[in-house]
């Protein structure tokens, strides 16, 4: 298939992910209380719990399900050698990390995950390297396909291989959004492009007052 073809095709299944996850999403009633207004991500209706997964951190340490309750989690999806997103949002979520430092009680239970949807070139040292030159409490995660996509389809993240994965000369086409979690490992909005550390920051500490309230 050519490269054109491609990118047509992941076109339209970002376009059919975003119409499903929107419709889905849109069903359940409004919180009874009024969110924060001017919000730069998208808050869904009301939490929606994840189904168990099983991946592998860069310690070579399980990531599963109880990983993610106890703190807020923000997920990006992603491979390392994605030659410009992936380090555009990771140095964002870096600035953001650094904001959130600021004020310790808001980044002490924050966890920042990059999740990694090739296994093949990503191996966890390679990771391991790659997420610390961002930033030193940066996670990141990676397995085989079936347990990224259980994971990645539950919070509306997509991705394609693009090229001949044979070889090592292939790029992978990805969404952008990062996933926001609260404590209860349940997936309640997310941060679309373009991102800007400063207002996600703001954002997270308006959010977590809320859900805290």
């Amino acid at each position: 298939m050519k490269r054109i073809h491609i990118v047509i095709a992941f076109a339209v299944i970002m376009a059919v992910t975003i119409v499903g996850v929107v419709f889905f999403y849109s069903q359940p009633a409004k919180p009874a209380r009024p969110l924060p207004k001017d919000l730069v991500g998208i808050v869904l209706p009301e939490a929606r719990p994840l189904e168990p997964f099983h991946l592998t951190d860069i310690d070579e340490k399980p990531f599963d399900l109880e990983r993610l309750k106890g703190k807020w989690s923000l997920l990006f999806f992603g491979y390392t050698h994605c030659p410009d997103i992936c380090p555009t949002t990771l140095t964002t979520l870096r600035l953001m990390a650094r904001q959130l430092q600021q004020t310790p009680e808001y980044y002490e239970n924050t966890q920042f995950i990059f999740i990694s949807v090739d296994p093949k070139r990503d191996t966890l040292p390679h990771l391991k390297e790659y997420v610390g030159y961002f930033h030193p409490d940066f996670l990141a995660v990676t397995g085989k396909k079936a347990a990224i996509d259980k994971l990645s389809r539950q919070v509306g993240a997509v991705y394609m291989f693009d090229g001949d994965t044979s070889s090592d000369d292939y790029i992978v086409n990805h969404s952008a959004s990062i996933a926001l979690l609260n404590p209860q490992g349940e997936w309640i909005g997310r941060f679309n492009p373009p991102h800007k550390a400063s207002s996600m920051a703001e954002d997270f500490r308006r959010l977590r007052d809320y859900y805290q309230q």
